[in-house]
């Protein structure tokens, strides 16, 4: 499973959590979202991907 796939599924989680969990849960997401920008760079070739998420437009480091 690829980074971007397991962030989509944590998306759709989110719209079936009750509004504490959701809370607690975006918190967590908020931080990971922080980590995943911080060690990627923004992927000019992929930016029709941004529909589907921010995440999907990142190029990871090798």
């Amino acid at each position: 499973m690829e980074v971007e796939d397991a962030r989509d599924d944590l998306e759709r989680a989110m719209l079936h959590l009750p509004p504490g969990a959701r809370r607690d849960l975006g918190r967590l997401i908020t931080r990971i979202d922080e980590e995943f920008e911080r060690r990627t760079l923004p992927e000019p070739n992929n930016i029709e991907l941004a529909m589907f998420g921010w995440w999907w437009t990142r190029m990871r480091e090798r």
